[in-house]
């Protein structure tokens, strides 16, 4: 696992995301199903599978299982315009999201007695509403970094700049700003001197990425992503770690994660987690999340999804590596975002990649 930095940092992902099956409407709850039965929204490919299997260890609540629309921050105004009946029980989410629920006192206080397995999980990682409630139920730790194909691309990538070179037409995978909270972005702007407050030198400098021809593909999801890099249409992007190593498990991956400052490739640490919505089978959600964080439940599902346990009962494996960080090298490689101000700016940055950005490609 980390090497103690949960316990020293606060993790504040549009990271992992899948294309979904049906709309709102599919969450309305089903008045066939029992009162231990709850409606629980997760990602779709290797983490439904996941969960679904240690779903399978239990037969105490069943699951009515339902996928996210595109990353995590897309069903909040759904959730909105329903409340209070959005007829969902348990929501999974990530930093950016969990503190927008946070904001909107949607989640359902989080106590040890509610969740006993909680106890084991590193306090830093729990995020509170404005009236001090613990509103998360941590469950993975990941993190959104660059990476390259090895046998597809026509060089040895390390550094930023060498996205420009021409040996690279066509070959860079670029993520809109909807994808990884435009984290791809802000770190660009680190390099050229700025961060999430300042992203002018990003700006300049994707505009002069989509001059060059370089970007073959523009992804608005992580299927995107995993697509091009897979089928070799692509060789270089930034994405989720959990959905890198699971590319790494067929093709040669080099992980740009724990690179010279100097050489612009930054890595952005976040979790993943539940929330258990008010209004609903508060307490089905509980037990199920409860025993889905125990040690070895949490070692298991992480194992299928490549995340971190969070649980500091359970082990990590070795093909996580790439996401552990120690102190020291959380200081050299690790930029931790003002969340807050990220989720403030996705509507500006989206509509000025469309007017400024999209007319270059």
């Amino acid at each position: 696992m980390f090497e103690n930095p949960v316990s020293r940092r606060k993790f504040l992902k549009d990271a992992a995301t899948a294309t979904a099956i049906g709309t709102l409407g599919s969450f309305a709850v089903n008045k066939a199903y029992a009162a231990d039965t709850i409606t629980a929204v997760e990602w779709g490919g290797s983490y439904v599978d996941g969960i679904k299997k240690i779903a399978t260890k239990q037969s105490d609540v069943q699951v009515n299982w339902q996928l996210h629309s595109g990353g995590a921050a897309a069903i909040l105004p759904k959730i909105k315009a329903t409340w209070p009946n959005p007829g969902i029980d348990l929501l999974t989410g990530w930093d950016l999201s969990l503190q927008a629920i946070a904001r909107e006192g949607w989640a359902e206080p989080v106590t040890v007695e509610k969740v006993p397995n909680l106890a084991d999980i590193p306090k830093k990682l729990l995020i509170k509403d404005s009236a001090g409630n613990v509103i998360n139920i941590p469950r993975s730790i990941s993190s959104i970094f660059w990476f390259y194909r090895e046998d597809n691309a026509p060089f040895a990538i390390t550094k930023i700049d060498d996205l420009l070179d021409p040996r690279l037409a066509g070959k860079v995978c670029f993520p809109a700003p909807q994808c990884n909270s435009n984290l791809q972005m802000v770190a660009l702007a680190l390099h050229k001197g700025g961060d999430e407050r300042n992203m002018e030198p990003a700006w300049d400098f994707v505009k002069k990425l989509a001059r060059s021809g370089n970007i073959g593909r523009v992804a608005t999801a992580d299927t995107d992503i995993t697509n091009s890099i897979s089928s070799g249409e692509t060789c270089v992007s930034f994405q989720a770690g959990s959905f890198v190593i699971n590319l790494a498990r067929d093709f040669k991956i080099k992980y740009l994660t724990k690179m010279d400052q100097d050489s612009g490739f930054r890595t952005f640490l976040y979790q993943e987690a539940w929330c258990v919505l008010k209004g609903g089978h508060t307490d089905a959600a509980f037990k199920f999340a409860n025993f889905a964080i125990n040690a070895e439940n949490n070692d298991e599902f992480n194992r299928s999804i490549a995340g971190i346990p969070v649980n500091i009962k359970a082990k990590t494996s070795d093909e996580v590596k790439p996401m552990v960080f120690n102190e020291e090298e959380m200081d050299k490689y690790i930029h931790i975002p003002d969340w807050a101000y990220v989720s403030e700016q996705a509507d500006a940055w989206l509509k000025r990649w469309e007017q400024e950005i999209v007319p270059l490609l």
